[in-house]
Order: C-alpha cells, then structure tokens, then sequence
C-alpha cells in the first residue's frame, strides 16, 4: 500500500513539474483605445503533442523536433477577451549564434487563433527565440524574446 501510495505521489509531481517545464507564459503590451494585447507564448518537444493532434495539424511528434505556439489576444478597455489574427516573425538563436527564421502556419479553432511552427534542436540545447508579432488593429509591431531548453529524452 505504501509503495502504491508513494508512486502516485511521484507521478503527481512529476506531472506538476512537467506542467511547470512548458508552462505558458505571456507579455502584454498597450494597444490604441486604452486596449492590450496579450501576446501567449510556449515552446515544447512535439514528441509531447497527442499523436491525433499531431495528425490532424500535420506536425511531425519526435524527439528531435520543438514546437512554438504563439497567439495574440486583444483585451479592450472594457476588459473583453478576443483573439486576433496577426503576422508573426520568429529568428531562432543557439548557443553559438546560428540563426533560423521559422515560418509558423495559422490554426483556427472556433474563435481561438493560433500559431504554430516546428524546428529542429540537439539534446539540452538552449534556444533563444526573437518574435515579432504584428497583430490586426496593433498600430505597431510587438516584440518579446524568450528562452527555452529542449530534452529530448
């Protein structure tokens, strides 16, 4: 009983802990009118994806590709939630500089819109990501820079 006991609690924390490593995060910025746009970002190993849903958005599960979804929500002054369409531009950096632009392909679901794009990484690489994002009604383009670790194991 003990041992069932104490491997349910590894694996609760284990799943926290894991849901902590590829938490999503976010920047706001200010938009015309008293709005914000909220631009919500995450990057993760695709072996992760659900293999229906990686189907479904023609995305390729390995161990040696990362995923980045990025999508922009405007809040008005109101305080009213919508997600907007937008242009997103993403330069990729390793450790020793080497550049790759990834080029990322709109998913629309219901009224959520998201970006996604895939590219390739080595085992503990860490990865510098420099986004761009021009989103409708935005009078200027928005900028966030994020780091993320990719374990491909």
């Amino acid at each position: 009983m003990k041992f069932v006991l104490r491997l349910s609690l590894f694996l609760l924390l284990g799943m926290l802990g894991f849901s902590q490593a590829i938490a999503e995060q976010k920047e706001v910025f200010d938009g015309p009118d008293g709005s914000e746009y909220e631009v919500h970002y995450i990057a993760f190993v695709s072996e992760f994806l659900d293999p229906e849903v990686a189907k479904q958005y023609k995305l390729v599960r390995s161990k040696a590709l990362g995923v980045v979804n990025i999508s922009v929500i405007k809040v008005d002054a109101e305080g009213k939630r919508k997600a907007v369409g937008a242009m997103v531009e993403t330069k990729m950096s390793n450790d020793i500089q080497q550049q790759q632009f990834l080029s990322f392909q709109q998913v629309v679901e219901g009224t959520a819109i998201y970006y996604i794009a895939q590219h390739q990484f080595r085992e503990s690489e860490l990865l510098t990501f420099d986004v761009t994002v021009y989103a409708e009604g935005s009078i200027k383009p928005m900028k966030l820079r994020f780091t993320q670790n990719f374990y491909n194991n």
